[in-house]
């Protein structure tokens, strides 16, 4: 059955060769748990618990979620393929969920590496130096993403009120408050802004040129300024957004409040900086708190 199974994904599915193969080997180590040669294999005698036990076995071997979710996916499709052909009555993996993946936890840059990186971004009377630094200060004092910075016009800016207008994802607006820091390199760079543009068009960040700014520069930017600050790993405008709310939800910001400022539409996505800052927590309890040392 598992051969003809196969057969079909390929000449009737047209899943590539690799995928097959998968397939098959997912397939065999279930046969090899479960304890039978492929010959003599009746698949109308597997159980719901017999897969279940299986999925507890790829667990205790060190498979993750994923991997796991996977090879029960490879199941899946076997008894439904069974189940379309009359070859067998009910499918045992109806009744089986995948597993969920651990959320993952936000890249994002330490307070006391991004307290030197603002420090550093020294004020200028040069255009492009200006830019550099209302770009990081604007992703990391009001969590942007990327599309969004771009997007902001010079009449979403009130500096009497120290706030800008985003325009987010669906085209969801929201008002995010600057801090006064942020807001004079801001109207710095605005002045400076004004020597340089070339046309009318309204957009905060320009290039060099006078030109909207692209991403790739945006980009650019970001990774050359984390770079030179030593951060490993992701140095991407993204950390920096995800920095803003570590470092708000650590300080004792309401993740309600943090939700608004990002512009999710899903509690549950803000809900993945906690992890964070409980992370931070356990390492500093187990640094410091005497009952957490070995041999006290």
């Amino acid at each position: 059955m598992i051969e003809e199974f196969l057969r079909y994904i390929e000449s009737e599915k047209r899943y590539s060769k690799l995928t097959k193969t998968a397939y098959g080997d997912d397939l065999r180590q279930f046969l090899s748990y479960y304890g039978v040669e492929e010959a003599g294999f009746d698949p109308a005698g597997v159980t719901h618990i017999d897969i279940r036990g299986w999925i507890m076995a790829r667990t205790e071997e060190g498979d993750k979620a994923a991997t796991i979710n996977r090879k029960l996916s490879s199941l899946k499709s076997f008894y439904r393929y069974l189940l379309r052909r009359g070859l067998i009555d009910k499918d045992p993996t109806a009744k089986i969920g995948s597993l969920r993946k651990p959320a993952r936890i936000p890249s994002f840059v330490e307070k006391s590496r991004m307290s030197r990186l603002v420090d550093m971004l020294e004020a200028s009377d040069d255009f492009a130096t200006e830019k550099r630094a209302v770009i990081i200060l604007l992703f990391y004092g009001c969590g942007l993403r990327l599309a969004e910075l771009i997007a902001i016009r010079l009449n979403d800016i009130s500096l009497d009120e120290m706030s800008v207008k985003v325009t987010g994802k669906g085209d969801k607006q929201r008002i995010v408050p600057l801090v006064p820091h942020v807001a004079e390199r801001v109207r710095r760079y605005i002045v400076l802004r004004s020597e340089i543009c070339k046309s009318d068009n309204n957009f905060l960040i320009l290039s060099d040129e006078g030109e909207p700014i692209s991403r790739s520069e945006v980009y650019r930017t970001v990774r050359e300024v984390l770079t030179a600050m030593g951060v490993e790993g992701k140095r991407s405008p993204h950390v920096l957004r995800h920095t803003f709310a570590t470092h708000l939800i650590s300080e004792g910001a309401g993740i309600e409040t943090v939700k608004e400022l990002l512009g999710h539409a899903n509690l549950s996505t803000t809900q993945i900086y906690t992890h964070s800052t409980i992370d931070e927590l356990i390492k500093a309890y187990r640094s410091a708190h005497p009952r957490s040392r070995k041999g006290r």
